[in-house]
């Protein structure tokens, strides 16, 4: 009898014992679902945002989202504050978190060789051979003043000078804008040569220039305008380089 009463009584006790580890391992399950489920707000993009989008601009393709803890990737951001100047590196796709790694500074993704073109301005290329370009020696972040040639027609010349159908020919270099940006220079492949400068002698460039400028919408229908009817040359410039006297020149300012 008394071996039943503690049989029973140790089996009882066995049972609570094991209904407290349960309940108590129970417990703990559910306090590691809720650590994992710990909400957490994230910004997540509603709509793609392209490539190079500047974080001032960002506002419109993202919201704020609460996510588990375990649905958010590392580094993604819950707010934009501290990252004003940069731009995203990649494309942001609609339902994407906003990592702090897809925000680069913008010169980061500018190609080699290449200067970022300052807000407001646009850019434009002309092609020239390298005597137009100071041999071949103009790099992207230098400044230059651009000229054209013109072939001027005017009616009102005196009569000796007139041809038959009532005008004459002036030729004419004006000075078109000074202290441009140059953004980016590529030079063509230039033709093969078994030649070799002299010691202290650069190589003859032999390709031509594709040069970009970052210029106003005015400066950019000026410089198009003489690639296309005239003939531009550049000179290289430095921040102390002096402003010119004259703007146009024709023979007689060049005589005089």
């Amino acid at each position: 009898m008394n071996g039943r009463i503690i049989g029973g009584i140790a089996a009882f006790v066995l049972a609570v014992v094991g209904a407290v580890l349960l309940f108590a391992y129970v417990g703990a399950a559910d306090r590691r679902a809720q650590d994992g489920l710990d909400p957490q707000e994230v910004l997540v993009a509603v709509v793609d945002a392209p490539e190079g989008t500047a974080v001032e601009d960002l506002g419109e393709y993202l919201e704020a989202s609460t996510l588990p803890a375990t649905a958010v990737a590392e580094g993604a951001l819950s707010s934009l504050d501290g990252q004003q100047g940069l731009v995203l590196a990649h494309p942001l796709l609609a339902g994407e978190q906003l990592l702090e790694t897809k925000l680069v500074d913008p010169e980061e993704q500018l190609e080699p060789g290449t200067v970022s073109v300052p807000a407001g301005l646009q850019e434009v290329t002309v092609v020239l051979d390298p005597a137009r370009v100071v041999g071949g020696k103009i790099r992207a972040g230098d400044r230059v003043a651009i000229y054209g040639n013109y072939e001027l027609r005017i009616t009102d010349a005196e009569e000796s000078d007139t041809q038959a159908d009532g005008t004459t020919t002036v030729d004419r270099t004006s000075l078109l804008m000074e202290q441009v940006l140059v953004t980016g220079v590529q030079i063509a492949t230039p033709q093969q040569t078994d030649a070799v400068a002299p010691d202290g002698v650069s190589a003859l460039p032999s390709g031509s220039a594709f040069v970009t400028f970052a210029v106003d919408a005015d400066q950019a229908g000026r410089i198009i305008f003489t690639q296309d009817f005239g003939l531009t040359w550049l000179t290289k410039q430095s921040e102390s380089t002096s402003e010119a006297e004259v703007q146009d020149w024709d023979v007689q300012e060049v005589l005089r």
